[in-house]
Formats: structure tokens, C-alpha cells, sequence
């Protein structure tokens, strides 16, 4: 539902300067004596109302001050509901970027809760609120924006999330006019800036949970390889065992051998058929010493391999879902959309745990790396013999030098995580180790800064 189609509405700024329209609104008020004018967001301040502006205040802090989390918005905006003679209220957030779109959060039209508002900021008064302005418009609302018809007059507030980013805004509408539009433009900014607070509070729980589950995965990964650096030490304990043991006996014979050569030529009467036959047993050893060790650098090579592959056949197209499902969490937190694109190739020999890895590794890095409110592309098909895999996004793009070194571990790239998410600079170095371990390449395009970013993984049928 398009905030249109509730019923036309827009809003005006006045940022801490006072209303400059006021002609029109003595106009109205001019014209009618005190019974006959329409009822006011707030009223005319006298020494009376004064003080029950005071205990309206306080029935506010204590209607809002136990709440958390969702329930306080609702607390907020129904709070505001029956302070104010407010027809809709809103607390929105921005979407894409730079934001371009407005979606509520929450919404009350008439006391009753509405959902699904999502609108263009483009032409609207909302885009100056998401400038970062306040807005007051005490009257005459349908005249300036002619598709507020039925409303009067407006107030908002932006809500900044981090430093001077504005990321949504409270505003209110109503049928009536404003008498005291800088008491109402207060009463807002007091909800708004309670708002805001609750807005970061949950942001900062949502940080702190998406930095345990980093710290959860680092961990995960760094037992892994501690393990398999503990099995390395012991296989290398292994060998050094190993060739103490087998190389010992013969390196002895042919030193045994070694002197009777000696012994069998250098006497008074040297013995050459002992001393052949004593230099074919030297030759004898050091052949097994030889084959020893060659059979002992084969299983250093096997042992020591950055990966060993087990291929079976792997139906890609679930393993692309599984990557997807393993990352749609992470996505739905920025709003970015995830879609496949089903090539011909369904089937593939390759080691499913690596290639699960590597493809997890890329969608990951494509939502990291792209803004809130962007989309993240798989496709993958044949090329020829082989297997190709992309993954297309719309983030920051790669520069030239970004390419040449996007592969190697622990290099910086120019693109940074949009939401703050940790990065240890080893997922493309990994994911190439998978490629290479199954005789395929991985690479990557892009056009530039803020052109996005293609990789492509690509290994033999």
C-alpha cells in the first residue's frame, strides 16, 4: 500500500526558524470567532493550560518509560494518539542508497494500526524531513502539497541512526490546524528523540549479536585450523620417526660396507671381487635409502596438500540453495534481495564440503560488501567442460589493483563491509584453494568503483 492511497499527504519545514506562512492561517482563524474555529492539534497557551501541559507531559514519560523494543513504539505513537488530535502517525525508516524510499514501521490511522506503507521521497516534503529537517505546517497542508487533501496540518521529525545519517522520521497528520505549532513541533521532537534512542539501542543489540556470531564463526575456523596444525606437527613426529628408523639400517650397511671396500683394497693383497661385492651392496642400500625417501616426499606431498578432495556427484543446484538459505539471514538484516539464474548443468563431480565453502564464501562477501536495499545474483551454468559459478552484486565496486590482489590472503581491498561486519581477508584466498584443488580457476570483474563486482569459480565437469 502506497501512503497515497491512505490519503494524500506531504509535509513542510520550519527547522528552528518561525512559520513564515502565517497569512493564510490568521486568515482562517480571522474569519471565525473562538467557538466556531476548528479544533487544534494543541491550544492556545494560557497560565491554565500551562500546567496541564505539565501533567500531560508527565502521563506521557510514565505511559512510554517501561517499554522496550517494539512495544515502545506502540506505546509512542499511541501515547501521541490520544495526546494530539493526530488522524495518522508514522515512524518510518529509509530505504536504498541514497535513501530514496520511506517504509513505517509502525503506523495508526484513526487509532487503528495500518501496515504495509511504503512510498517515494522523491517531490515529497518527507525527502526534506529525511534531509535532516524538522517540519511544522499549522494550516493550509492540502494547499501547499494538493495531495495531502483531508489533511490540515503536519509535523515530523527526522531520526538520526549514526552521527548526522537520518535513518527514518516520526511524523504526524491531522484534520485540523496547529494554534501552537512550536508546542507541537516539541511535543514530536521529545517522542522523536525517544525514538531515535530506542533506534539505537536496537541497533547496537543487533551489532553486538551480528559481532558474537562472527566471534563465534572466527573461533570456529581458527579450532579448525588449529587442529589441523596439530595434525600436521604430529604427522611431521611421524617422519622425523619415520626416517630415523628406516633410513638408519641401510645408511649403516653402507657404512659397514664402506670399510671392507676399504679393508678388501688397501691391504698387502687387495681382493677386488670382495671389494665389487661390497660396493653392490653400497649401491644396494643407498638404492633403498633412495626409494625411501622418494616414498616419503609422495606422503609429505599427500599429507601436506592444502586439500584433499573427495569427489562425488553433487546436484548444484542444491547446493546454491543451501548457500543461499545459509545467508539469507544476513541479507534480510540490509534488505538485500538474493535470486538464482538455473544454468543447464545440474550435476557436477567435486568435492561437495569445498565447493559448498567456496560458494558460501562468495555470496557472503557480495551481501558484506553491498549497501542496504541492493540485490545479489548466482548464476551458474556450463562453459564448455567445466563448471561455472557467478556470483554478480551491486556493491562498491573493485578498483584495478582491488583485482590483481583480491585473491591473495590478508590483502586490503579498497570496498569495506557496509554494515560493519568483520573480515578477516581470507575467504577469496580460500576460495581459490578450492578452485586450484579441483584443477579450476576463480577470478573476478568489475567495471569500477561503485560498478559492482562479479566472481566467477570455475572447475571441471
Amino acid at each position: 500500500m502506497s501512503i497515497a492511497a491512505l490519503q494524500p499527504h506531504r509535509l513542510v519545514k520550519i527547522d528552528d526558524k518561525e512559520f513564515t506562512d502565517g497569512a493564510a492561517r490568521r486568515k482562517v482563524l480571522r474569519n471565525q470567532s473562538a467557538d466556531e474555529r476548528p479544533g487544534a492539534l494543541v491550544s492556545t497557551p494560557t497560565s491554565a493550560l500551562a500546567t496541564s501541559r505539565t501533567d500531560l507531559l508527565l502521563r506521557i514519560a510514565e505511559s512510554i518509560s517501561g517499554e522496550v523494543g517494539v512495544s515502545f513504539l506502540k506505546a509512542l505513537v499511541a501515547a501521541l494518539q490520544e495526546t494530539m488530535d493526530v488522524s495518522l502517525a508514522l515512524i518510518t525508516v529509509g530505504e536504498g542508497h541514497p535513501t530514496n524510499r520511506a517504509r513505517a514501521i509502525f503506523a495508526l490511522r484513526e487509532g487503528e494500526e495500518v501496515e504495509d506503507i511504503s512510498y517515494d521521497l522523491a517531490g515529497t516534503p518527507c525527502g526534506v524531513v529525511y534531509s535532516g529537517q524538522r517540519i511544522v505546517i499549522p494550516c493550509d497542508l492540502a494547499e501547499r502539497f494538493p495531495r495531502e487533501e483531508g489533511f490540515s496540518s503536519y509535523v515530523g521529525v527526522p531520526l538520526f541512526s549514526e552521527g548526522e545519517t537520518v535513518g527514518g522520521h516520526l511524523a504526524v497528520f491531522s484534520v485540523t490546524p496547529i494554534e501552537d505549532p512550536a508546542f507541537a513541533e516539541s511535543l514530536v521532537r521529545i517522542f522523536g528523540q525517544r525514538v531515535e534512542a530506542e533506534r539505537r539501542q536496537a541497533a547496537a543489540a543487533e551489532m553486538r549479536e551480528r559481532l558474537i556470531d562472527d566471534l563465534r564463526e572466527n573461533s570456529t575456523r581458527l579450532r579448525r585450523r588449529y587442529q589441523a596444525l596439530r595434525a600436521a606437527n604430529a604427522f611431521k613426529t611421524r617422519l622425523l620417526g619415520m626416517i630415523a628408523h628406516d633410513l638408519r639400517n641401510p645408511l649403516a650397511a653402507i657404512t659397514s660396507q664402506a670399510e671392507l671396500i676399504k679393508t678388501h683394497l688397501c691391504g698387502k693383497e687387495p681382493n677386488i671381487e670382495r671389494a665389487v661385492a661390497n660396493a653392490e651392496r653400497v649401491v644396494a642400500s643407498a638404492d633403498r635409502m633412495s626409494a625411501r625417501i622418494g616414498s616419503t616426499l609422495q606422503e609429505v606431498r599427500r599429507e601436506t596438500s592444502s586439500l584433499a578432495i573427495n569427489p562425488v556427484s553433487v546436484d548444484i543446484g542444491v547446493l546454491v540453495s543451501t548457500a543461499v538459505e545459509v545467508n539469507r539471514p544476513a541479507a534480510d538484516r540490509k534488505k538485500i534481495s538474493i535470486s538464482t539464474k538455473d544454468g543447464a548443468c545440474r550435476l557436477c563431480s567435486c568435492d561437495e564440503d569445498l565447493l559448498l565453502d567456496a560458494v558460501d564464501n562468495l555470496v557472503s562477501n557480495a551481501i558484506k560488501y553491498s549497501h542496504s536495499g541492493s540485490g545479489v545474483e548466482i548464476e551458474w551454468g556450463m562453459a564448455g567442460e567445466r563448471l561455472c559459478i557467478s556470483v554478480r552484486d551491486q556493491g562498491q565496486g573493485l578498483t584495478k589493483e582491488d583485482l590483481e590482489r583480491a585473491f591473495q590472503p590478508f590483502q586490503p581491498l579498497s570496498a569495506k563491509p557496509t554494515a560493519g561486519e568483520a573480515s578477516v581477508g581470507l575467504g577469496l584466498s580460500n576460495v581459490r584453494e578450492i578452485a586450484e584443488a579441483h584443477g579450476g580457476r576463480v577470478w573476478a570483474e568489475s567495471e569500477g568503483k561503485g560498478r559492482g563486482a562479479t566472481f566467477h569459480l570455475e572447475i571441471p565437469l
